[in-house]
């Protein structure tokens, strides 16, 4: 669904989470859509409005982007995502990141 690099994120909409850092942020495409889909103080995104948001973006035939902070797959629902777009018939690719000082 995207190309990742250390050149940077280069994608239509990238949904990320508040834990995503700023180094992270500047090496998504300045194009790209950002839309804030995780927890902040008194809001929580549920788990179906952002999988219906990562499907309505794929179905487009938009690049899109689960930017998240942390392991995904541990603390993120990264796997429910996942499954539930490949349910859909949409490919998935897992890059996992690493740390930035």
């Amino acid at each position: 669904m995207c190309s990742w690099s250390k050149d940077g994120v280069a994608a239509a909409s990238v949904g990320l989470e508040m834990l995503v850092s700023n180094d992270v942020l500047e090496l998504v495409d300045s194009g790209a859509r950002l839309l804030y889909v995780g927890k902040t103080a008194g809001y929580h995104s549920r788990t179906q409005v952002i999988h219906e948001l990562l499907l309505s973006f794929a179905e487009a035939g938009a690049n899109v982007v689960r930017l998240k902070g942390g392991d995904p797959l541990v603390f993120g629902r990264g796997g429910e995502e996942m499954d539930f777009l490949r349910q859909q018939g949409i490919e998935v690719n897992v890059i996992p990141g690493t740390m930035i000082d």
